[in-house]
Order: structure tokens, then sequence, then C-alpha cells
């Protein structure tokens, strides 16, 4: 093999899409399920569960309360798999994710061949594949890599249909862009809108797009979007108060101009889009700063590229409300452009394509280890997962478990999930005090139904609150959970684990 074997087998000479979808299913989806609740997961978990439990599709709940901050769709892919393998799982939760994943990979490399060659797309797709936080997203349970998929195959759609003017490429085009804002909200379609623009201006694309064919391909699409939330509030209960399509001007349109939370500072993402581009930060930031010097010699789509870079980081910048995982959706554009410039230089440079292809092989790997074969290791044997199976069969020794009450004072929301309790069981969180700053009487005080107990109550709590409810709770059996292989072989004590306390009477 040459020098270069790596980039050449990857990208080069000897390259094939199929490798990469290949690679791209391993990544994604080995494993998928293996790993514990996460993150903001236990939403996404918590409203399906409700769904079904309710028998309403129509209104999210996040426990007992309205809960419409997202668009349905994100719920109904995880509820549609769930009642298809008779299970709402963590695989089923993560699925959805997953698969959006694969089709930004496709969709990041056939944007790459039909605006350069087939070598850039698919180093482009090398290079998304081995980002950190994409896998990071792509194999968590939430809107976000759903609306990453959706943007993507939104612009790899314009850009393979660009030049055949049909009724139907338009309708298409915007029912992709209405179903991924009905994952996360407008910021599905305005992305896609904000790379083409460039497109529309440069390229003078305006003068055969806007023709009546596009505005009549708007309507199908439209009706697509406003049924959901025409049918919730169409078929809406007294007890539920939330409008969906107000929610999305809420959220969308009033959080962009008059933020009410999350109001990150001005340079938020100057610092957050190079860690969501690593490892590849190292190659996009020569290529940004080399932009200016290379501008005349570079070509009209590279131009495109680049202007859509921008524009869209100045689109998240000037929002008002700005957390880090929102820039994502401009990940993808940035390996292009990353992608464009590690092979325009590659017959002056070949350095330059050969570490490119030794760190796209390296971080395949590390990243292989670190979201596929570390987690479920470390989490064997043990865990929350074992807890519930525990506490079941303990309390089973009693009573049979759909006759005991479930009393939640303040364990990790993920703990509703392992033991599939119903929305009616409350949590009881203690507010304005650091938990392991209590006492025997602050924790009677949070918790006045301490002092009357009931012989049919299970109290689920932390661990660190377990010393003085031992106090609290004498006579009662205690079910802790069992540590996993990592906590034993790093003698990790978790303080946030899940603790029972089962009446024995």
């Amino acid at each position: 093999m040459t020098k270069n074997r790596w980039s050449d087998v990857l990208w080069g000479s000897q390259s094939k899409a199929l490798y990469l979808m290949v690679a791209a299913a391993m990544m994604l989806l080995a494993m998928l399920g293996s790993r514990e609740i996460w993150t903001q997961e236990h939403r996404w978990a918590d409203i399906v569960f409700g769904m079904f439990y309710r028998q309403d599709f129509l209104h999210p709940y996040l426990n007992d309360a309205n809960y419409y901050d997202k668009p349905l769709l994100s719920y109904w892919l995880i509820a549609g798999l769930s009642a298809l393998t008779g299970k709402l799982s963590t695989w089923t939760l993560r699925l959805p994710s997953a698969c959006a994943g694969l089709l930004a990979v496709w969709s990041i490399y056939r944007i790459g061949f039909n605006l350069f060659n087939k070598r850039v797309g698919l180093l482009a797709g090398w290079l998304l594949l081995t980002t950190f936080y994409f896998i990071f997203w792509g194999k968590t349970s939430s809107a976000d890599m759903l609306n990453l998929g959706g943007t993507l195959f939104a612009v790899a759609w314009y850009v393979e249909k660009r030049n055949a003017i049909t009724f139907f490429n338009y309708a298409v085009f915007f029912l992709i862009l209405v179903l991924t804002s009905l994952c996360k909200g407008l910021v599905g379609a305005i992305v896609p809108l904000i790379v083409i623009f460039p497109d529309f201006v440069m390229n003078q694309q305006w003068k055969k797009h806007l023709n009546l064919k596009i505005f009549l391909a708007m309507v199908p699409a439209l009706v697509v979007y406003v049924l959901p939330f025409w049918a919730s509030s169409h078929y809406s209960t007294d007890n539920y108060t939330e409008n969906g399509l107000y929610l999305v001007y809420r959220e969308n349109v009033l959080r962009y101009f008059q933020p009410f939370d999350h109001k990150g500072p001005i340079w938020t993402y100057f610092l957050w889009l190079p860690i969501y581009l690593l490892p590849w930060a190292v190659f996009f930031i020569p290529a940004l700063l080399t932009l200016k010097s290379r501008w005349k010699t570079l070509t009209p789509n590279s131009k495109w590229l680049s202007w859509s870079v921008l524009l869209l980081f100045l689109f998240f910048t000037l929002s008002g409300s700005r957390r880090n995982y929102y820039i994502l959706p401009l990940v993808p554009f940035a390996i292009l452009m990353t992608a464009d410039w590690i092979l325009s230089a590659s017959a002056v440079l070949p350095s330059r394509n050969e570490w490119a292809g030794k760190t796209a092989v390296t971080f395949f790997i590390l990243m292989f280890l670190v979201f596929d074969v570390i987690p479920p290791l470390f989490g064997a044997a043990g865990g929350i997962k074992a807890f519930a199976a525990a506490v079941k069969n303990s309390a089973a020794d009693t009573r049979p478990w759909g006759q005991w009450n479930i009393v939640m004072l303040d364990p990790e929301s993920k703990v509703r999930f392992y033991l599939q309790l119903p929305p009616t069981v409350k949590d009881y969180p203690i507010l304005g005090v650091y938990r392991k700053e209590q006492t025997h009487q602050s924790l009677l005080a949070a918790w006045p139904m301490l002092k009357d107990k009931h012989a049919d109550v299970i109290y689920i709590t932390r661990k660190s609150y377990e010393p003085l409810l031992r106090n609290i709770l004498p006579g009662y059996k205690v079910v802790e959970a069992p540590l996993t292989l990592g906590e034993r072989v790093f003698q990790i004590e978790n303080p946030n684990a899940p603790v029972a306390f089962i009446s024995r009477s």
C-alpha cells in the first residue's frame, strides 16, 4: 500500500461509500441500549411512558406537568418503535437519534460529492463520524440529532435536485423541513434556508427557483406541520393548558429576541464551536485563518460553503439564548469546509492528507472504545437496572408490587424509568439546600410524610440521604444499587446511587 494508505482506503483510490456507512452503523448502533439513561434522556423516557400510560399521544406531560416545550414527532418516533418492539427501553429511546446520525453521515457525503467530488464527500463523512460530540448526541435520546440529520438531509436534497425544477422535488424539500421542525423547532427549517441562501444570491439560483411551483409545494408541507398542533388543540382535555403553536413561538422566536433563560455570553460559540469540532478543530482553525488569503483561488462552491458557515455562526451568536449544544447544526458544515481545505492542497502538502487519514483511524478506534466498549464494561453487573430488579424482588416478599405505594424522596429522575413508575407517583425534591448539608431535622421538615409511616410504602431516595434515613426509618429493609464493575475496580462511591427503604410490615 502507499504511504497514505489510510486516506487511500477511506477517501482515496481504494475507498467506497459502503465502508463509511458500515463504520457509521457500527459506531452508532453498537451497544446502543447498554448505557444507563444520562443527561436529558429522562425527559423523553418520562414523556413517552406517560403517553402510553394515559393512552394520549397528543399532549406531552413531564411526569404530571404539561410539557409541550418540544413538538411531538421526536416522542412519536420513540413511541412507534416501542409499540413495534413491545417495550419502551433505552434502545428504543436512542434508536431514532442513531438513525438520524446515519442519515447525517450519508447526507454530508452526498453534499460533498455533489459540491466537490467523491473524495471530499467521503472525507467529510469520516470527519463527522469521528467527531466526539456528533457521536455523543447520536447515541443520546433527544431531538438534537434528529434536528441535525434533518437539516443535513434537506441541504443534501437541495444540492442533488437544484437543477431539477419540479413540484415533487420542491414538495419533498419542504416536507423535510417540516418534519425536522416537528422534532425540535423552527431551527430545523431555518438552518437549511441559511445554508442555501448564499447559493441563491451568489449563483443567482433565485431566478429559476422563484416560481409558482415552489409556492404551491409549500401548501402540503404547511398542512403537515399544522396538523399535529391542530389535533392537540382540537382534542385537548380540560387539565391541559399549554398551546403547542404558542410554545413554538415562545421557544423559537421569543427566546431568540427576548431570552428568558439560557443567556450564555456573546462569546459562547467562539469557545464551543472548536470544542464541538474536536478532534478536527486542529484542521478547521487553520482552514478558517487562511480563508482570506485563499479566497481568490476558491471555487464558487467553496465560497458558498464558507459564507454558509459564517452566516450560521452569526445566526446562533446573535441569538439572545445561547447554550453550548445549540451550535451542533453548524458542525457538519464546518466539517465540509475543513474537508475541502484538507484536499484542496493535498498535492502540494500530501502530509495534510496523510495526517487526516491517521487521525480519522485513531479517533474512530478511540470513539468506539469510549462510547461502545468502556461504558458497558464499566456498568456491568450492577447499577440502576439491577437496583430496580432487586427492589421489586425484595418488595414481593411482603406483598405484590402493584399493592405498594412509592414515595420518591429526591432520587435521580432516571429511577422512575427503570422502576416503570406511573406519572401519578410524585417526586419530593429538596429545594434551596445542598443535599450534603442535610440533618435529621431538615429531612423531616422537607419530607413531613416520614412522620406518618404506612406499611404499604416504599421510599426511594439517594445514597447521600441513607445514613439519616436509617435513623428515621428504623426496621425498614434497605436495598442499595449493586456496585457496577467499574465502581468496584476503581472504588468509586456514588452519592446519587438509588436506595430503597421497604417496610417489613
